[in-house]
């Protein structure tokens, strides 16, 4: 699996020399926007890097090359769930870096690096590719790239709202049941929950992606 992501970054350079850029121009434009502006600026360079690789597997017909290869598809499949959390957090540590570098010089505007925000992000990019992921298994890139660029937009425009929403309100407004049950628990127990449920959502992707492509003819 190392050598899988490996390869998908090695390919990547001039993606990753762009996402450099990308970083820095959205810690300008999205700072007005509050901690969603991170959430937004880390999706969209997970986004670059996670499905740019797809793209060039596609483009190279990589796939039919690892299948006359010794590799598991259950390992192929695995390895792109996990490189989207390599992406994240390259995105994250650039953006820290940059409103580090930022607040040395004093200069201004900068995204708020807070909690909300990186817990926004890691949302984000788990629900987002774990609806885009099982499209390209199914049909490749390229068939599913309409399909996943109106997801991208969905979640860029609709995390805005949400994320600024728990930025401001510090808690999502549910069913008076759920945040009774919420009010009785700590931070810390609806921080597990959230992330059981994410990590549950991100499995069941994961086994639809693999049966997908094993089905899948190359």
């Amino acid at each position: 699996m190392y050598h899988l992501i490996k390869k998908d970054i090695l390919m990547q350079k001039k993606a990753i020399k762009l996402s450099v850029l990308l970083i820095i121009f959205f810690t300008f434009t999205l700072s007005n926007i509050g901690p969603a502006g991170l959430t937004i600026g880390v999706l969209a360079i997970t986004y670059q890097l996670a499905l740019g690789a797809s793209a060039l597997e596609d483009k190279n017909n990589s796939d039919i090359i690892l299948m006359s290869l010794p590799i598991k598809r259950t390992i192929i499949v695995l390895s792109k769930y996990v490189s989207i959390y390599i992406y994240a957090a390259y995105a994250i540590l650039g953006f820290y870096l940059v409103n580090l570098i930022i607040n040395l010089l004093n200069l201004r505007p900068d995204i708020p690096f807070n909690f909300t925000g990186l817990i926004g992000a890691i949302i984000a990019v788990t629900l987002f590719c774990s609806i885009s992921f099982p499209l390209i298994f199914k049909y490749g890139f390229i068939k599913a790239k309409m399909a996943n660029l109106i997801i991208f937009f969905v979640f860029v425009f609709g995390g805005t709202g949400l994320v600024s929403y728990l930025s401001e309100n510090n808690k999502l407004m549910l069913s008076q049941d759920i945040m009774t049950f919420l009010s009785n628990g700590s931070d810390i127990v609806i921080l597990i929950i959230s992330m059981v449920l994410l990590l549950l959502i991100l499995i069941c992707s994961y086994f639809i992606s693999l049966t997908f492509y094993r089905k899948r003819e190359f």
